[in-house]
């Protein structure tokens, strides 16, 4: 009769455990597919983002592509604007500070030209010069022989004549040296003058 109680009692005790271990296993359950659940979730969210960064990562390199092919264009825009105002520009400039602009080949056919002149002018001024002292000697000479033809007997009066003539032969000859000098100095200083006013030409090469 004793032994009877005891064993209820223990069978009691054993349902007891396993409905408490039954319920936990329950609880685990759900809480193990609410957690696979929100991993799965996770995981769709974190494909969401990933799909999404790649597209903003795709957007931010056709922004790129975009940005360089502006700025290649408002470079080409740029240079474009520069080239076509600069000639304009430059005139302005050269007209405010009462300057001529010329293109390189009008300034080479300029230069030409005037060293052309300056060696034709040089060419004909000594032409004339030595033209000039030929006639003034043989005029000297023509008057030395006939003050000898007509004075054999040298008096003082042709003496006087011959060394006045003598000496106006020889300051004639000192003045021809000296228009000689002075040639060869003109023609320097022209040759300057035209190299200073070349340098202060400004060359434009307009696209014709």
């Amino acid at each position: 009769m004793a032994s009877k109680p005891a064993t209820k009692k223990g069978s009691v005790s054993t349902e007891t455990v396993l409905g408490q271990a039954a319920q936990q296993i329950a609880k685990a359950v759900t809480e193990l597919n609410n957690a696979t659940t929100t991993v799965t979730q996770l995981v769709s969210k974190a494909d969401e983002l990933s799909l999404l960064v790649a597209n903003k990562e795709e957007q931010i390199q056709e922004l790129e592509v975009q940005y360089q092919e502006k700025a290649r264009q408002a470079q080409v825009e740029f240079d474009l604007n520069v080239k076509a105002h600069a000639e304009r520009v430059v005139s302005q400039w050269l007209t405010a500070n009462g300057k001529t602009g010329v293109s390189t080949t009008d300034l080479t056919d300029l230069e030409n030209e005037l060293a052309t002149t300056k060696a034709n002018a040089d060419a004909e001024t000594k032409r004339q010069v030595a033209a000039a002292v030929a006639s003034v000697k043989s005029q000297y000479e023509n008057d030395i022989k006939l003050l000898h033809s007509e004075n054999k007997a040298i008096s003082v009066e042709n003496a006087t004549k011959i060394t006045a003539l003598a000496e106006k032969n020889k300051f004639l000859e000192d003045q021809m040296t000296k228009v000689y000098g002075q040639l060869d100095a003109e023609r320097t200083a022209s040759v300057e003058r035209a190299r200073a006013s070349s340098v202060g030409s400004i060359n434009l090469t307009s696209a014709k």
